[in-house]
């Protein structure tokens, strides 16, 4: 190429100056800027005796050395020309579901300058229509922040688009307990919203894509995507709230810092009470009655003096939800959000050791096929794998365990329309949850919980009963005065005919008196 570009070169210029000349270099001088015909010189040799001629100057190049630097200033262009062509860009493409939430906004700025290395990223931003306007104020900011990493900002408000090109198709389950306080309406809606999901979805994603569930329902989101044809294995749910919650609790108690704790596992169907668990857990650095160098580890039951710690110091996921709300007015979405970032960071790097909902193929007794949460390992290709603990774990995790697969099992009925009756869907999963639960602290909530759903039912069928009379009471007093209306209209038309006939009578002429 670079040959045929010279010898086309030579034949133009040779043309248009009226010159013969075969080979490179071609040699001419002329007064730049000045007009006139160029003086054909010739090649190198005719060159260098124009040079010593007229300036005197004697060049001690030999013939080869001339070549040399030839060579060299033609691989020098061939490098620059290759250097300006850009290689296509690859990005990694994000699709968020569910974007205009707050825990979005706090999301998307920690993809950057993060795990993604010498990657562009490609963001993709879902969600209704209603929210177009928050979702172009998102983007708006995103392009504002002029990250180097930033390929592209899309909006949509189609899912099947927003997963087609995913490589991370991440979603955000807005429903929760203050949406939907009684738990077979969440269900309900739950299985409306990811059947809804799972039809955009199952014919577009690629089988690569990697879908991470956030959410209430995110272990029963990824049972019902799978049950409505998604086939992609790589649906992973976002634990790590629980978990680093947990470790931060422990990290005080045992004055060492949070990242001294590992091995905290979120176990099962979130949120559920005493759903984390330092079972596995270990902890460095802990000044105790047995202490080693910082590379020494103890177990967490070591360490707090005690078995099922978490049982009686730590707080389920609503609760703790509803305390931060109630001090500061807002949702836990920071801690919310570096806790997805956690879940990508371990996806995209890989993890010996982490904790999230991943399908079960039976460890640890539960149902194959359940979204559970487990304690896990990720490869660098975000291969996840449950760790199987060689001694086990208690008897009472375990009946925790078999209890948290057996409220899967009967909200999954419920979401299927198997149990449509409110009343025995609800009396269906608190069975459950009887039969199988014998810890007094957590069977005390229940009643708790269920006292205050019947004293909930009671005070609003009174209140309707009440609303009924008084209603009825309304359309009494109304319709007894419109009766008493009626019967004075009819009493004044009476004698209104009454006064109009008598007038008639007196102004009767009497014929008899005029004979």
């Amino acid at each position: 190429w670079y040959q045929r570009r010279v010898r086309d070169w030579l034949q133009k210029t040779c043309t248009q100056h009226g010159w013969k000349h075969g080979s490179s270099p071609l040699v001419w001088r002329e007064l730049v800027d000045r007009g006139g015909a160029g003086t054909y010189l010739g090649g190198w040799d005719d060159f260098k005796k124009m040079a010593e001629h007229w300036y005197s100057y004697s060049d001690k190049l030999e013939n080869g050395k001339v070549k040399d630097i030839s060579s060299e200033n033609k691989a020098g262009y061939e490098q620059d020309k290759a250097a300006s062509v850009k290689a296509p860009i690859k990005p990694v493409n994000i699709s968020l579901i569910g974007a205009a939430q707050p825990i979005a906004y706090q999301f998307l700025p920690l993809l950057f300058n993060s795990c993604f290395k010498n990657a562009h990223l490609a963001i993709t931003l879902h969600d209704i229509e209603e929210h177009k306007d928050t979702l172009e104020g998102v983007k708006m900011e995103l392009e504002d922040c002029s990250w180097p990493e930033l390929y592209s900002i899309q909006i949509t408000h189609c899912i099947k688009q927003a997963a087609s090109s995913a490589d991370y198709l991440i979603i955000l389950d807005p429903l929760d307990n203050k949406s939907h306080p009684e738990r077979f309406q969440l269900v309900k809606a739950a299985s409306q919203l990811y059947r809804d999901i799972a039809t955009a979805i199952k014919s577009n994603i690629k089988p690569d894509t990697k879908i991470m569930i956030n959410g209430y329902k995110a272990c029963l989101g990824g049972m019902l995507l799978k049950h409505h044809g998604v086939t992609c294995d790589n649906i992973t749910v976002v634990l790590a709230l629980d978990e680093q919650r947990m470790r931060a609790k422990l990290a005080k108690q045992l004055a060492v810092m949070p990242d001294d704790i590992s091995g905290i596992t979120v176990w099962g169907n979130v949120p559920v009470h005493h759903v984390a668990s330092t079972a596995i857990g270990t902890v460095r650095c802990h000044e105790g009655a047995i202490t080693g160098p910082g590379s020494y580890n103890k177990t967490i039951k070591e360490a707090v003096n005690g078995e099922n710690w978490e049982f009686s110091n730590v707080h389920t996921r609503d609760d703790r939800d509803q305390d931060i709300f109630a001090k500061s007015g807002r949702s836990p979405d920071m801690s919310s959000a570096l806790a997805l970032h956690r879940h990508l960071v371990s996806l995209v790097t890989g993890s010996p050791n982490t904790t999230m909902g991943c399908v079960s193929a039976g460890q640890y007794n539960t149902t194959p096929g359940h979204v559970f949460g487990f304690p896990v390992t990720v490869s660098e290709g975000g291969m996840v794998s449950v760790i199987e603990e060689e001694t086990g774990v208690s008897d009472k995790l375990q009946e925790i365990i078999e209890l948290q697969d057996k409220q899967l099992a009967a909200e999954m009925r419920v979401a299927l329309g198997e149990c449509d009756d409110v009343e025995f869907a609800l009396q269906h999963l608190e069975t459950t949850l009887w039969n199988i639960l014998k810890d007094p602290p957590t069977k005390k909530i229940l009643e708790e919980q269920e006292a205050e759903r019947i004293s909930k039912e009671e005070a609003e069928r009174k209140a309707a009963e009440i609303r009924a009379k008084e209603e009825a009471k309304r359309k009494a007093e109304e319709e007894a005065l419109r009766k008493a209306e009626e019967e004075a209209a009819a009493a004044e038309a009476a004698a209104t005919a009454a006064a109009a006939a008598e007038e008639d009578e007196d102004q009767e002429p009497d014929y008899d008196a005029e004979d």
